[in-house]
């Protein structure tokens, strides 16, 4: 636990004691009171269990107070140049830390800018290649469709010649027929 808890655990446990001891003390006052107004006897054996701790309550609260109070005005008796030299070490700690923290911000954005870079080249290659390829791609289907209209064309050629080959044969073989059958 660290000073600053110890003292704020101090000091709530030495303020619960004061609470503490005034309430009992409170009720002891009240008691007394009603007791004399009702012109009743005071029963001391009863409250005297009660009056002794908390006067001996009371009484370690208000040393516990007064202990706290000397410790502050120690502190605040410090002397200033100590205080200051304290302040200021803090603060170039602080300082020295803003800068380790500012250097490894500068290294990670140095990296992510080199990456970023090289990432952006890659992707112009990318591009050109895919560029390169559109063009060989256009040039390929040029050819294939040019030698698809050459086939096609080849072919019906074949057709017609096949055709009038057939026509040509047909006409001879049937006079032929007609002149060999009566």
């Amino acid at each position: 636990m660290t000073a600053t808890a110890r003292t704020r655990v101090r000091r709530i446990v030495v303020m619960a004691s004061a609470v503490v001891s005034a309430g009992f003390t409170a009720v002891m006052l009240i008691a007394t009171v009603v007791d004399l107004s009702s012109g009743s006897e005071i029963n001391w054996a009863f409250w005297s269990r009660f009056a002794i701790p908390c006067i001996a309550l009371a009484s370690v609260s208000i040393w516990a107070l007064r202990r706290e109070t000397r410790a502050r005005l120690a502190q605040v008796r410090e002397d200033p140049g100590q205080n200051l030299s304290r302040r200021v070490e803090r603060v170039n700690t602080a300082f020295a830390e803003a800068t380790s923290l500012m250097d490894d911000l500068r290294r990670d954005l140095e990296v992510q800018k080199a990456a970023r870079q090289a990432l952006l080249a890659e992707a112009e290659d990318q591009q050109r290649l895919l560029e390169v390829n559109e063009e060989q791609a256009e040039k390929i289907r040029q050819i294939l469709i040019g030698e698809t209209k050459k086939t096609i064309r080849a072919e019906r050629r074949q057709q017609w010649l096949f055709f009038a080959l057939g026509v040509l044969v047909s006409i001879p073989v049937g006079v032929a027929i007609n002149l060999l059958v009566p």
